[in-house]
């Protein structure tokens, strides 16, 4: 009876290593699809796909409600017609006097940090497509540029930007530029 007992137990975990092993390998064979349908989605919901610097920044009452203007200095012009060598993107949340509103999930922009915008048209504006989910803070890596989704990153208190923070802490999470961008073209075609 122990002996059978025994083979039971021995069988037992080898078989729910299997089960695990097998839906780690599921999850991790998800995980880049879902990044490409994602990506794909938010492409193709952008009016413009811009690498930009954050200049400067002006919060707002507008009713009941603070926004933030940014203008952003573009460094590259991955998707989409802008004549212009700023953009302007307004998003809810900030501060004025002495009172902020943060928005869960919201999209924030450090000054002077380098990022990857989805944008869409808003009148005289640009608004980021999905809040957090259309930023990409674009920061060295050990191969060349990475982009970073800003889903992905804890921001640093005001006035540090993601680039004098850790980067080896998200260096998995990130995609190389290059790379990033060539799929971004191939979904905007």
């Amino acid at each position: 009876m122990r002996e059978h007992t025994h083979h039971f137990r021995k069988n037992w975990k080898r078989a729910i290593s299997f089960l695990a092993g097998g839906c780690v390998l599921w999850v991790f064979t998800l995980v880049p699809s879902a990044r490409a349908e994602s990506m794909a989605s938010l492409a193709l919901q952008s009016d413009a796909i811009v690498i930009t610097v954050p200049q400067e920044r002006v919060s707002y009452w507008d009713g009941n409600i603070i926004r933030t203007r940014v203008t952003l200095a573009i460094q590259q012009i991955v998707a989409g017609n802008l004549e212009d060598k700023t953009v302007t993107v307004v998003y809810d949340g900030g501060v004025v006097g002495k009172i902020g509103l943060k928005v869960s999930h919201g999209v924030r922009l450090p000054k002077g940090q380098k990022a990857l915008l989805f944008l869409k048209a808003k009148g005289g504006h640009y608004s980021v497509v999905n809040q957090r989910g259309g930023i990409f803070f674009i920061v060295p890596g050990r191969a060349g540029e990475i982009a970073i989704p800003a889903t992905a990153v804890h921001l640093p208190p005001p006035g540090l930007t993601v680039k004098s923070s850790r980067i080896s802490a998200w260096e998995g999470d990130g995609i190389p530029l290059r790379k990033l961008i060539t799929d971004i073209k191939g979904f905007k075609q």
